[in-house]
């Protein structure tokens, strides 16, 4: 896919594993930016992070008006530098952006941070307009992804979240929020919106960090990505558990 290289290429310096990672993953956004993103829509990436999502979603639809809101100043520069959206500093629960103004609300990658996802699905159809399209990604209970997260370090929150204090995050199960499936339908029915579910599309790709993922890297010289490609499906069939989920949702107006 053309758009997905071009993201990719963009980030040079990304490790073997990350960047094998990375393409599963755009691949699956790509899809679905380029079915439910059209000409003069508002799109805003919650979490932006350095802008990826954006990147990818301006490059399958240029013209579309983008949007991105992060808490992470760093990131947030790098996002401006990378993209040619309105960039907003700011809490995922408590954004500084236009209400019911969006046709597309994105975000993946960052609901595993925040404790209380019906807090995050209130706040996520409150900025859709009637008939918008919510497009979550969410990270499944106990799949290897999750136990991947559990046994690493907890992640950095803010910019003055210091080493130490992550690490003695890192023994509370609670640095990270992956819910059950029931827990999902019972955070978007607690919104006061009505809704419809479009489409659920696994994402089954495995995921590690830390010192595996070094040894993943080490592999690649002799494997390369086809190495990555039959140990996931190795992995699928020892752990059928996918990673994730994109939830695709319409809302409907308020209840």
């Amino acid at each position: 896919m053309q758009v997905l290289r071009a993201v990719l290429d963009r980030k040079p310096s990304t490790c073997p594993f990350i960047r094998w990672h990375l393409q599963e993953k755009f691949g699956v956004m790509e899809n679905l930016f380029r079915k439910y993103l059209t000409a003069d829509i508002r799109f805003i990436d919650m979490g932006c992070g350095t802008g990826d999502g954006l990147v990818l979603a301006g490059l399958c639809q240029p013209n579309c008006e983008l949007w991105g809101l992060d808490i992470y100043p760093p990131d947030l520069q790098e996002a401006k530098s990378r993209t040619r959206g309105v960039i907003v500093e700011g809490n995922m629960l408590d954004p500084d952006v236009p209400k019911e103004s969006f046709d597309v609300v994105h975000e993946f990658g960052a609901a595993y941070l925040v404790r209380g996802w019906d807090a995050l699905a209130k706040v996520y159809f409150s900025l859709l307009r009637d008939d918008g399209i919510l497009l979550w990604e969410l990270p499944q209970k106990w799949s290897m992804a999750h136990i991947s997260y559990m046994l690493s370090v907890a992640p950095k929150i803010t910019e003055k979240d210091t080493k130490i204090k992550r690490i003695i995050r890192s023994f509370f199960p609670s640095k990270y929020s992956f819910e059950s499936d029931s827990a999902v339908t019972r955070a978007l029915q607690s919104t006061g919106y009505n809704y419809e579910i479009l489409e659920t599309i696994p994402i089954c790709h495995f995921y590690c960090r830390g010192l595996f993922c070094k040894v993943m890297d080490f592999a690649w010289k002799f494997g390369g990505d086809d190495l990555f490609a039959r140990l996931d499906k190795i992995a699928a069939k020892l752990w059928p558990r996918y990673s994730g989920y994109y939830l695709v949702i319409r809302k409907l107006g308020r209840i």
